[in-house]
This record gives C-alpha cells, structure tokens and sequence, in this order.
C-alpha cells in the first residue's frame, strides 16, 4: 500500500521540480514570442495569399477572369463568386482601414455580381419558368485588379513575405 503512494508522489515532485521557469526561461520565451508574432497587416495580406486552398488572391483573379470572360452564366458557375465575395468581406471585417478601403475595392465587382444575381432572383416571372440568369460580362473588374497590385505593395511594406 505505501509502495502505490510513493510512486505516485515522487512523479509529482520530479514533474513539479522541471515546470518551474526562470528568468532566462522568460526572456527566451518573450523573444520568441516577439519573433513569431505577426502584424495584424500582415496576418490580413496571409488571408488573403495564404490560407487553406486556393488563396483568396488567386481565385480573385481567376474570378475576375471568369466575370469578364462571360463565364460566369449559371447558379453553378456563380457559386464561386458569391463564396469568394464572403470570403474578402470576412477578411475585411478585421483589417486595418488602409486594408479595408483596399479589400472592398478587390471585392466590389464581386459584391456586384452578388447584387445582380440577387436582384434577378427577385423579379417577376411568369409562373413556372426560372428567372433568367444575369450578364455579369458588363461589370468592371479593372479597378478590382489595381487595387489587388496596390494590395500587394501594401503587404510588402508590412513586411509581408520577407
């Protein structure tokens, strides 16, 4: 029976004896929090040219292809437009205000393809045929590509990618 408690008690001390930091534990610990820690500019420009699948920059280009293009001309070929326009708007929500102006400027042809696409689901149709799905070919998509470019430079200066 004293063999089961004293076992137990010496993993604890030898547990409570190696948790113990000291300063230089604390300043290496500071510094390489400091060292890995990012700007909140640069952890908006990794949303957008990171994260899981295909970056949010990438399919913003290839969406603005596929706008201009006259691609985009079903519900299927839509959905990646509405789910990328979220996407920026979310990233949006907790960039810095230079960022922001920048990112609503990438997403606007993309917040209007949504609106368009929006509206002609709402309009008046005979009864039993679908609405018929919008041209999307006609929205600008040039100020969205130089506000992608100044995107960049923006995330350079931030130190992004060094």
């Amino acid at each position: 029976m004293t063999r089961r408690l004293i076992l137990p008690a010496v993993l604890l001390i030898g547990l409570a004896g190696c948790s113990s930091t000291t300063s230089d534990d604390d300043a290496t610990s500071a510094e390489t929090t400091t060292a890995t820690e990012q700007t909140v500019e640069q952890e908006t420009c990794a949303g957008f040219y990171e994260g899981t699948g295909t970056p949010l920059a990438e399919r913003a280009t290839n969406a603005r292809a596929a706008l201009s293009g006259g691609e985009v001309v079903d519900a299927a070929t839509y959905t990646e437009i509405n789910a990328l326009e979220q996407r920026i708007t979310e990233l949006g929500r907790d960039a810095p205000e230079e960022m922001v102006t920048l990112l609503e400027e990438v997403n606007a042809p993309f917040t209007e393809a949504v609106a368009t696409v929006n509206e002609s689901r709402t309009a008046e149709v005979p009864e039993g045929e679908e609405p018929a799905f919008p041209d999307l070919t006609q929205i600008d998509v040039t100020a969205s590509e130089t506000a992608q470019g100044e995107l960049e430079t923006v995330c350079a200066d931030a130190g992004y990618g060094d």
